[in-house]
C-alpha cells in the first residue's frame, strides 16, 4: 500500500536542540564502489542463573552464516547418570540450514533442549530416554528460529487487545470512525478505548486525523489511538477532558500538543513527551497475560523463537518473571530496560543499579540485556532529528536531550555493567548517540559490550566509520522498507532513500547489523523483513533504491547469526548447531531455490522450541 502526499503535514518542533546545529546537512555519501504504563520503581527479575553476557570485544564480527557440526560424535551413554533422566527429541530426514544452503537430509538429535548430534543416521537414545520421540520432516528444511532484535513484545501484547486502526484494516478516516463506533458498544471495564497503528500518509482521506473525528462517534468515551510509529498519539475530547489537558496546557520538553492555528486548542495529536499528559488508565497484570498469550502465537505464526523487547518495564518485567516460572512462555525474552522516564515509561536507570542488576542477568528464557534510552523520534511523524530538512519541509526533527545529559546517563549504565541501546533514527541522532558513547572515555567497554544504536536508519559516512571502528551493532529496522518504505521515500527523497536501513554498505564494511521490524510498530513477520532488504521493494512494489541490496543468505543472517551475536549469544541461538538450543522453523521449500517475490509469503509448517513444538502445526 503506497502513502497518499497529506495536505496537512503534522507540525514538529526542535525540542532540547537542533538537530542541525551539531552536523552540517547530508543528504547522500560515497558508497564503495559507488554502489503511561507503570509508575512504579520496583523492578522484578529472573534470577536462576547469572552471569555476564560474554567478554569478547565488539570489534571482532561473527561470521555471516553459521554451518552445522556433520557427523559429530555422539556422547558416551557414561555422561548420562544410572537413572538420570533426559528428554530426547529426534527430527529425521531433515534439510539442514548451513548458511547459504541446506544439507542433504540429516538427523538432529536434541537431547534436554539443545543439540546433541547431527548425522546421517539417527543413533538409538531409546535407553536414555525410552519415551524418545521422533519427527520425521521428510525432506522439510530446517532453520534457526528467528531472532527479533528489536521489538516491543508486550507492546504488540496490548495492540492485540486494542483497536486495530492500522492501514490493513482502516484506510479512511471514516473507518477508523467505524472501528471505534464498534468498540463502543463493548468498551473495556475502565471505559477507555485504545487502539494503534493508524498512519495519515496511508489514509484515503490524505490528512491527519483530529479529536472532532473521534469525538462524532466517541462523544461519552476517552479514546486515544497511537500512531503506527508509537511516537504520536490521537485522542479525543474526554480523553484530554479526563486528562487535563486544554488550551493552557504548556508542552513539555521534547514534546509537543499541536494545536489550532486559530483558536489555540488542541487538536488531539500529542506528539513525542506530550503523549506523557494523557492520564491512560495501567493494564491489569490479567490483561497483559491475555495479550502475551495472543503475541505468542503471533510469534510462532511468524517462526520467532527470540525476541528482543526494547521497552521493559517494571510491569513487563513481572510479566516475563510470572510466565517464566509458570513456564508458559512461548518465546524467549530479551528485555532491555527502559532507561530514562520518558513516552509515558518511568525509567528504571537508577532502580537496576541500586538492584545490583547487570547485563546477563537471568537464563535461557528471560535474560536482561542492558539499558534503552530514546534520542529521537521516527521518519514517518518527521520527528526523527535529521542534519537537512524533510522534503518539502523546514523541519529537522527533534533530540530529546543536549549531549552533556544522554552522556552522563549512558556513562551511568556502562560504569555498572549495563549494556547500552541507543534509538537514533535520524543522522543527527546516530550522531549524538556516538558523541554520547565516546564521550564517556569508556569506550574500551563500550566495544567489549556491544554497544548498540537502534534502528541505525540514516547513517552517515563518518558514522559508519565509527561503528566499524568500536564495533558498535546497528540493530537496524530493515523491515519498515517493505511496511513504511513508501512514507520515507515521500519524506526523506531519492537521495537520502540510498542511505535508508544500508545493509549492503554495513556488510561491506564489516557493521554487524541485525535484522527487526519493531513489531508492533510494524508487521513482526521476519520474512517480510528478509524480502525488503533482498529486494527493496516496498508493499506497493515500489523499487525504494537499486544500492542497498543483499542476498537471500545475508538477509537470513540478520534475522538469526548476527541478531544472537547482538545478544553474546551467537553459539546457541541463531545456528543450528552441537550444543546450540533446538529453536527451529521448519519448511517446505528452500528460500534459496524460490522466485524472491515468494520470500514474502513463506509460512513455518513447524516452529519448536528447545525442541518442543510451539505451534498448532
Amino acid at each position: 500500500m503506497k502513502p497518499k502526499s497529506s495536505t496537512a503535514a503534522m507540525e514538529t518542533s526542535r525540542v532540547a536542540s537542533d538537530p542541525s546545529e551539531n552536523a552540517p546537512c547530508r543528504l547522500g555519501w560515497a558508497l564503495p564502489g559507488d554502489a503511561v504504563r507503570d509508575s512504579k520503581d520496583e523492578l522484578t527479575v529472573p534470577v536462576s542463573q547469572v552471569g555476564p553476557p560474554g567478554t569478547a570485544t565488539g570489534a571482532s564480527a561473527p561470521a555471516q552464516h553459521c554451518a552445522p557440526t556433520v557427523g559429530s560424535p555422539v556422547l558416551p551413554w557414561s555422561h548420562v547418570d544410572e537413572g538420570e533422566h533426559v528428554t530426547v527429541r529426534i527430527f529425521a530426514n531433515a534439510r539442514v540450514f548451513e548458511g547459504d544452503s541446506f544439507s542433504p537430509p540429516r538427523t538432529v538429535t536434541v537431547v534436554d533442549g539443545r543439540v546433541r548430534s547431527i548425522d546421517e543416521a539417527a543413533p538409538d537414545w531409546t535407553r536414555a530416554d525410552p519415551d524418545s520421540r521422533t519427527v520425521d520432516l521428510a525432506g522439510q528444511y530446517l532453520l534457526p528460529g528467528f531472532i527479533e532484535s528489536h521489538g516491543h513484545p508486550a507492546m504488540l501484547a496490548r495492540t492485540l487487545l486494542e483497536v486495530d486502526v492500522t492501514p490493513q484494516s482502516a484506510g479512511s478516516i471514516a473507518a477508523i470512525q467505524d472501528a471505534v463506533a464498534a468498540a463502543v458498544q463493548d468498551p473495556p471495564a475502565d471505559g477507555w478505548i485504545r487502539g494503534a497503528g493508524w498512519l495519515d500518509g496511508y489514509l484515503d482521506d490524505r490528512r491527519v486525523p483530529t479529536r472532532q473525528d473521534l469525538d462524532a462517534v466517541a462523544p461519552d468515551h476517552p479514546v486515544v489511538l497511537i500512531r503506527g510509529c508509537r511516537h504520536i498519539a490521537l485522542a479525543n475530547s474526554k480523553a484530554l477532558e479526563l486528562s487535563g489537558i486544554d488550551a493552557s496546557t504548556a508542552d513539555p520538553a521534547g514534546g509537543r500538543l499541536v494545536r489550532d492555528p486559530d483558536t489555540g486548542e488542541p487538536t488531539g495529536i500529542l506528539q513525542e513527551a506530550a503523549q506523557d499528559l494523557l492520564q491512560i488508565p495501567a493494564y491489569t497484570p490479567e490483561m497483559l497475560e491475555r495479550g502475551f498469550a495472543l503475541a505468542q502465537a503471533k510469534f510462532a505464526e511468524w517462526g520467532v523463537t527470540t525476541v528482543n523487547d526494547m521497552s521493559t518495564g517494571s510491569a513487563e518485567m513481572r510479566l516475563y518473571t510470572a510466565l517464566n516460572r509458570a513456564d508458559r512462555l512461548g518465546v524467549r525474552v530479551r528485555p532491555w530496560l527502559w532507561a530514562l522516564d520518558q513516552m509515558g515509561m518511568k525509567g528504571l536507570l537508577s532502580a537496576a543499579v541500586g538492584a545490583g542488576i547487570t547485563s546477563g542477568l537471568g537464563d535461557d528464557m528471560v535474560r536482561i540485556q542492558g539499558m534503552k534510552f530514546v534520542l529521537d523520534g521516527g521518519v514517518g511523524g518527521q520527528t526523527a532529528a535529521l542534519t537537512c530538512p524533510y522534503e518539502h519541509s523546514d523541519e529537522t526533527g527533534i533530540l530529546y536531550y543536549d549531549d552533556e545529559e544522554i552522556t552522563a546517563a549512558v556513562r551511568r549504565a556502562l560504569e555498572h555493567g549495563l549494556r547500552p541501546a541507543i534509538h537514533g533514527i535520524g543522522d543527527a541522532a546516530i550522531d549524538q548517540a556516538l558523541r554520547a558513547l565516546e564521550g564517556t572515555g569508556l569506550m574500551g567497554r563500550v566495544e567489549e559490550m556491544r554497544a548498540r544504536i537502534e534502528h541505525c536508519t540514516l547513517p552517515s559516512d563518518e558514522n559508519l566509520d565509527a561503528l566499524a571502528r568500536h564495533g558498535i551493532i546497528a540493530a537496524s529496522s530493515v523491515g519498515f522498507v517493505y511496511h513504511i518504505g513508501d512514507s520515507y521515500l515521500d519524506v526523506l527523497g531519492a537521495e537520502r532513500m540510498e542511505r535508508v536501513y544500508p545493509h549492503r554498505t554495513f556488510i561491506d564494511r564489516g557493521i554487524v547489523a541485525p535484522g527487526n521490524s519493531d513489531v508492533p510498530v510494524t508487521n513482526g513477520n521476519p520474512w517480510e523483513g528478509i524480502y525488503g532488504a533482498v529486494t527493496r521493494k516496498s508493499s506497493s512494489g515500489q523499487v525504494l533504491d537499486t544500492v542497498q541490496n543483499i542476498t537471500v543468505a545475508e538477509a537470513l543472517a540478520a534475522y538469526t547469526s548476527l541478531a544472537a551475536y547482538a545478544t553474546f549469544e551467537e553459539d546457541t541461538l541463531g545456528t543450528i548447531a552441537v550444543g546450540a538450543h533446538a529453536d527451529f522453523g521448519v519448511y517446505e521449500r528452500s528460500p534459496f531455490e524460490v522466485d524472491v517475490e515468494e520470500l514474502k509469503d513463506f509460512t513455518p509448517t513447524g516452529v519448536y522450541l528447545a525442541g518442543e513444538p510451539v505451534s498448532p502445526n
